[in-house]
């Protein structure tokens, strides 16, 4: 935990010494998504269904790096069997410092990223009593490729964890105890936090966008997104995401 609060605090300091030069670019964005989870402690049924995700981004610009933070927060109704789910999904921080690195026409971008995200679904026909997250708080590699064809502008993004934190729901719990409400969804994505590489836990993002010209506020995406936890009790979560992002004015910060 420490080191994930300190990589934020790096990240933070870069932002703020780099502010002088960069272009601040804001971008909201709204996404409508098709998701699929499977829940090892949930006798394994798959749940699917439709979600909504509402988030906002910044972005610092400058001819050395890219600095990105970003939230985002969802809902989605699913269905097994008829058996319906409900899936909260929050990231309240995903930061990336990227570095650019131009190759002939074409401009990449590569980098450290830092994640924080919590899952949490009822199953109130199944498991009235029960709740079940997936919370990681982790480091990973973050890389970019932006080009233009024609007069159209492309974004292709890549990210993938490597290291970080989790919480899990106990792999066994006492049937006849158990605890619901808002304070307790707090407590439960946050305990028991452990340690663990990739072989424990992925997260991993797909991003393609498209804007149709320079002129465009309106930039069109698609986006998939895996989530898995390797270790009793066992989940894995695949999002498809059609992404509509609305462009801010650019703001010149000097």
């Amino acid at each position: 935990m420490r080191t994930i609060l300190t990589a934020l605090s790096f990240f933070l300091l870069i932002t703020y010494i780099s502010a002088q030069d960069n272009i601040i670019i804001r971008k909201s964005f709204l996404s409508v998504n098709y998701l699929q989870v499977k829940e090892s402690a949930n006798f394994g049924l798959v749940f699917k269904g439709a979600g909504l995700d509402h988030g906002m981004a910044w972005s610092l610009d400058n001819d050395r790096s890219r600095m990105i933070y970003e939230y985002e927060l969802g809902l989605g109704i699913l269905f097994s069997r008829e058996i319906p789910a409900l899936g909260f999904h929050l990231k309240p921080v995903d930061i990336a410092y990227l570095f650019k690195l131009r190759v002939q026409n074409s401009l990449f971008h590569i980098g450290p990223d830092l994640r924080v995200e919590y899952n949490y679904n009822l199953y109130p026909d199944l498991q009235s009593g029960f709740d079940y997250w997936f919370t990681n708080l982790s480091l990973g590699i973050n890389v970019m490729y932006d080009f233009n064809h024609a007069n159209s502008a492309f974004y292709i993004k890549l990210s993938s964890s490597v290291a970080g934190f989790t919480s899990r729901q106990p792999d066994y719990r006492d049937p006849y105890f158990y605890d619901l409400g808002v304070k307790h969804a707090i407590r439960h994505l946050n305990q028991d936090l452990t340690f663990g590489l990739i072989n424990k836990f992925n997260s991993t993002n797909l991003e393609i966008r498209w804007k149709p010209n320079s002129d465009s506020r309106l930039t069109f995406g698609y986006v998939l997104k895996y989530s898995g936890y390797f270790m009793a009790p066992e989940i894995t979560m695949v999002n498809h995401s059609i992404k509509l992002i609305v462009n801010k004015k650019q703001k010149q910060n000097d």
